[in-house]
C-alpha cells in the first residue's frame, strides 16, 4: 500500500504541523510506503512569488479595465482593486528579498524583519485580491462562505471565483497525485481555517478520476463527528474519516483496503455504506509513550517561513486541566490525558535535534504540564544540550520564580 498524507492550507507557515510527522512515523514502522507534503507551506511559498503575483496583477489589470464598464458593487473591493493595480507590481518586486529576509538572522533586526513582515502581509493581500472576499492571512484565512454549513462547502469548493485554493491546489497537488498513483490520500484537517482547502483538495482528486480512497482526519474532523451522520452529501467529496488519534485507525484502514476487510472492521471510521452513514465503534488509542518519535522525512524543512527551523514536539496527550469552559479542542478529547515519561520526551528531542539539525522546538500540547515543566528543564540542563523551546500552559502556584529560572 502506498499512501500520501496531505496538509492542506491555511495554517502558519513558519513550521510544519505535528500531525503529518506523527502519521508517517508510525506507518513506516509498519512497513507502510508513506509520501507526506507540507501543501500549506506550499502555497504560501507559491502565492508569496514574484513570478504568481506579477502575473495577477496583468489579471487585475484586465479585470479593472472590465470594470470601468460594469462598476463594482463594493467599495472595499473597488479600494483593493485599485491599490492592486497601483502597488502591486512593485509589491511582487520586492517578495523574493523579504521572504529571504525571514528565513535568515536578518529577520531579527527590528526596522528589517518588520518591513520583510509588512511585505508578506501585502503579498497575501494582493494573492486574495481576485478571490475577495475571500482573504488568505498569515495565520490562516477568510472565507467567502460559511464554513460552518455542509450546502456552503459544497458550493465552495466548486467556486473558481471566490475560492483561493481551488486554482493553486490542482497546480501544485494534482500532477504528483496521479504521478505516484497512491492507494490513499490521508487529509489532516486540524483548524477551522483549513475547512475551505481540505474539502476543495479532496474533491479535486476525486473530479479528476483518482482511484485513491480518500479520508479525512484531524481534530476538526473529531469535532464533527456527530455531525457527519445527517450531512450524507459531504460524502461526495470523500470517502471516509477517521476521529481521534489516527495512528492505529488508519493502519488498519490500510490493511483493511489491501485485504479486502469490511470498513465495519476499522475502529474509529466513519464512512458511507449505500444511503447510510455509518459510525464505528471508537478504541482505545495506543499509549502515547509507545509511539515513534515524528519522522519529517520529505518536507521541505528550510522554505518555512521563519529565521530558525522550528519543530514539533509533544509531552503529552490531551490536557491535564480539561476544565476550560470555552474549550472546544477535540470535542470532549482532551478530557482524556496521557503524559510520556521526560526521559522519553528528552531523547526525543536529542535525537532530532541531531537528525534534522534542530535547536528550536514548540510543544504542541495543549498545556504542558508543571510537572513535565519542572523534570524537562531539569534534564535538559544536565545534558547541555543548548536546545531551545516554547510551549503553553496555565499560570499555576507551582510555577514559582525557582521554578521559571530553571526553566
Amino acid at each position: 500500500m502506498k499512501v500520501l498524507l496531505l496538509f492542506p492550507p491555511c495554517w502558519h507557515p513558519i513550521m510544519p504541523h505535528l500531525a503529518l510527522p506523527s502519521l508517517t512515523a508510525y506507518l513506516w514502522a509498519k512497513g507502510i510506503q508513506v509520501i507526506q507534503r507540507d501543501l500549506n507551506l506550499e502555497v504560501y511559498d507559491q502565492v508569496l512569488s514574484r513570478h504568481h503575483l506579477t502575473a495577477l496583477v496583468r489579471r487585475l489589470q484586465r479585470e479593472e479595465r472590465r470594470q470601468r464598464s460594469v462598476p463594482i458593487q463594493s467599495s472595499a473591493q473597488r479600494e483593493l482593486l485599485s491599490w492592486a493595480v497601483a502597488s502591486g507590481n512593485q509589491v511582487a518586486g520586492q517578495m523574493e528579498q523579504a521572504k529571504e529576509i525571514i528565513r535568515s538572522s536578518r529577520f531579527y533586526e527590528a526596522a528589517t524583519g518588520l518591513n520583510a513582515l509588512l511585505t508578506l502581509t501585502a503579498g497575501l493581500r494582493l494573492a486574495s485580491a481576485p478571490y475577495f472576499p475571500s482573504q488568505i492571512h498569515f495565520t490562516g484565512c477568510d472565507s467567502a462562505y460559511p464554513i460552518d454549513a455542509s450546502a456552503a462547502i459544497l458550493a465552495a469548493v466548486r467556486d473558481r471565483r471566490h475560492n483561493p485554493f481551488h486554482d493553486i491546489l490542482s497546480q501544485i497537488a494534482l500532477p504528483q497525485i496521479f504521478r505516484e498513483r497512491p492507494d490513499v490520500v490521508g487529509i489532516s484537517l486540524t483548524s477551522a481555517s483549513q475547512i475551505i482547502a481540505a474539502f476543495t483538495l479532496a474533491h479535486l482528486i476525486k473530479e479528476a478520476g483518482s482511484k485513491a480512497h480518500i479520508t479525512l482526519g484531524g481534530k476538526m474532523i473529531t469535532c464533527w463527528r456527530e455531525l457527519f451522520p445527517a450531512r450524507p452529501q459531504l460524502f461526495s467529496l470523500f470517502d471516509s474519516a477517521v476521529v481521534y488519534a489516527g495512528e492505529e485507525p488508519l493502519y488498519w484502514l490500510l490493511e483493511a483496503l489491501d485485504s479486502g476487510k469490511p470498513l465495519s472492521s476499522v475502529p474509529n471510521l466513519i464512512y458511507r455504506d449505500g444511503d447510510r452513514i455509518r459510525c464505528n465503534e471508537v478504541a482505545v488509542s495506543e499509549p502515547a509513550a509507545s509511539l515513534p518519535p515524528p519522522d519529517f522525512h520529505g518536507l521541505p524543512l528550510r522554505r518555512y517561513l521563519a529565521p530558525e527551523l522550528v519543530l514539533p514536539i509533544s509531552a503529552s496527550r490531551g490536557c491535564y486541566w480539561h476544565r476550560c469552559a470555552f474549550c472546544n479542542v477535540g470535542y470532549r478529547e482532551s478530557a482524556t490525558y496521557e503524559e510520556k515519561q521526560v526521559e522519553k520526551v528528552r531523547e526525543e528531542m536529542l535525537t532530532l535535534a541531531q537528525k534534522w539539525g534542530a535547536r528550536h522546538f514548540f510543544f504542541s500540547d495543549e498545556a504542558v504540564s508543571p510537572r513535565i515543566l519542572k523534570l524537562l528543564s531539569r534534564r535538559l540542563a544536565e545534558s547541555d544540550a543548548h536546545i531551545y523551546w516554547t510551549g503553553a500552559a496555565r499560570f499555576e502556584p507551582s510555577l514559582d520564580a525557582q521554578t521559571l529560572r530553571l526553566m
